[in-house]
């Protein structure tokens, strides 16, 4: 995905509170985000900082992702913004001393938020994903992430 999808947004707000409370807050699935950052220059910054939090206060995760899609405005504009990045960063339940490390890691060039942010860059054109949202679920492709029941279907048999 990328956090400047518009339809990346409507899976985090449609789908994904179906799928954390059936499956990932039960301790049945867990759950990946590959940001796969080409809708503008700006979302790189949303990767890195998405892997700031997961490495760093990885039980915020899901709620700084949920937060960052909740903020994409209805354009296609340049929005993704270290300013907005840290006032969101600012909204998780750590301490601040936590924050200023994410802030730091998310803007740090050559720092770990970096280098995963370009792996996952590699890895979506290892795996050929030109377009998203796209969704695996271990190794399955789902043919159309946009209905839950292809999630559920594919979730039931791990």
């Amino acid at each position: 995905g990328d956090y400047k999808c518009p339809y990346c947004k409507e899976l985090e707000d449609k789908i994904m509170p179906k799928i954390k409370k059936g499956y990932i807050n039960k301790g049945n699935t867990k759950y990946k985000f590959i940001n796969v950052a080409f809708l503008g220059n700006d979302s790189i910054k949303g990767s890195r900082a998405g892997h700031a939090v997961e490495d760093i206060a990885p039980k915020e995760y899901l709620h700084f992702q949920n937060i960052l899609f909740s903020k994409q405005p209805n354009n296609e504009n340049k929005w993704l913004t270290e300013k907005l990045i840290d006032k969101q960063v600012d909204k998780l339940n750590i301490s601040n001393n936590t924050k200023k490390k994410i802030k730091k890691d998310y803007k740090t060039k050559g720092s770990k938020a970096w280098i995963e942010a370009s792996n996952d860059k590699k890895l979506a054109k290892k795996k050929k994903i030109n377009e998203i949202p796209t969704v695996f679920i271990n190794k399955s492709k789902i043919e159309n992430p946009e209905n839950l029941k292809h999630w559920t279907r594919e979730l039931k048999k791990y």
